[in-house]
């Protein structure tokens, strides 16, 4: 019996390449989940379709290589090069993320964070992986005799020195979060330049990935723009909680006392409705400042879960509001105006 036309048209080798791309492209979810869990669907559908494309590209090829031949063995040969060292060092990374890295609670959620060894241990995975492939790939085409000559590895060193400027800056401050510590996977952050106050969700080599306290966005940003800005740790403040403060500017003519108690009834109201405030701990009422219309009085109050920051001063202003109402007490800056007599008259 002749031998299958479609099959003999490739290699044992090209069979089991072509055998593993058809697994890994059914397979493809199920090996990014267990590789690296994501708690972000958007994430792991970018991670899948990418796998994927790869796996098309190569079943391209080898559909080419069956009218072609020539070259193209080479080539699909090279794409299961890539393919598989883009597995192990997903593999290599889950391995030490969990041997290295921590565990922390992010807003409720449990993540397996990134720390200063892991990324080193990443780091060395990487520059190891892209020698083993680029020596493999060098003998799939058959040109071993660039590792006669110096041509390659100077042509390497120049890649390298040109592109310093795109990639050391984020590498080494990335690194320089990692081992420093501040900001840190669960750290509650506040960058006054780009309007940020979040939580960090992760360091990498290149970026760092916070969620926005407000609007509950992913904000992604490159590790040299984070080194470089006046970075605030709220998270790392006393047992008692984050101090905050709401202004309030309340009109000239009511006594001090009854303004005390409005502040203090609006504080214990807000506490009632909202548990991420500290109700152990006093709120404490002051004068800013008397202004030209009115007198400026701070609530500051402490709150103890830092992830409720904004819904802590959120129940604040609802308090003060409904309160207001109640009492009588304007919350609106008077609008004053005070004749002066000349000096003639």
């Amino acid at each position: 019996m002749s031998e299958v036309p479609v099959l003999g048209a490739f290699s044992s080798i090209d069979l089991i390449a072509l055998g593993i791309n058809l697994l890994l492209f059914i397979f493809t979810r199920q090996i990014v989940t267990v590789f690296r869990p994501d708690k972000d669907s958007s994430s792991v559908k970018t991670k899948v379709w990418t796998l994927r494309l790869i796996n098309i590209v190569l079943f391209g090829i080898y559909f080419i290589e069956f009218f072609v031949g020539g070259w193209t063995s080479q080539l699909s040969r090279t794409g299961l090069t890539l393919l598989i060292a883009y597995l192990v060092v997903n593999f290599l990374h889950i391995l030490i993320l969990r041997k290295y890295g921590r565990v922390k609670e992010i807003d409720g959620a449990e993540y397996r964070v990134e720390t200063y060894q892991s990324e080193i241990f990443n780091l060395l995975v990487l520059i190891t992986s892209f020698i083993i492939v680029l020596i493999v790939v060098i003998n799939i085409w058959g040109m071993t005799d660039w590792f006669k000559t110096t041509s390659v590895l100077g042509g390497l060193l120049i890649i390298l020195f040109s592109t310093k400027d795109y990639w050391a800056p984020d590498n080494i401050n990335g690194l320089m979060l990692l081992y420093n510590g501040d900001v840190e996977p669960g750290s509650i952050i506040k960058i006054t330049e780009y309007d940020l106050i979040g939580v960090t969700i992760e360091t990498t080599l290149t970026q760092t990935k916070f969620r926005d306290l407000r609007s509950r966005h992913i904000i992604v940003m490159p590790n040299s723009r984070v080194r470089n800005a006046k970075v605030e740790v709220l998270s790392k403040g006393p047992a008692s909680g984050l101090m905050q403060f709401v202004d309030f500017k309340i009109g000239y003519g009511l006594p001090a006392e009854k303004v005390e108690t409005f502040l203090t009834n609006v504080w214990s109201h807000a506490c009632e409705k909202e548990k991420s405030l500290n109700e152990e701990k006093q709120a404490k009422i002051m004068v800013i400042n008397n202004g030209d219309h009115a007198v400026v009085w701070r609530l500051a109050y402490w709150v103890k879960n830092i992830y409720g920051l904004f819904d802590a001063e959120f129940a604040i202003n609802r308090a003060a509001y409904e309160l207001s109402q109640q009492q009588k007490i304007a919350l609106n800056t008077p609008l004053t105006h005070e004749l002066l007599k000349s000096s003639c008259d």
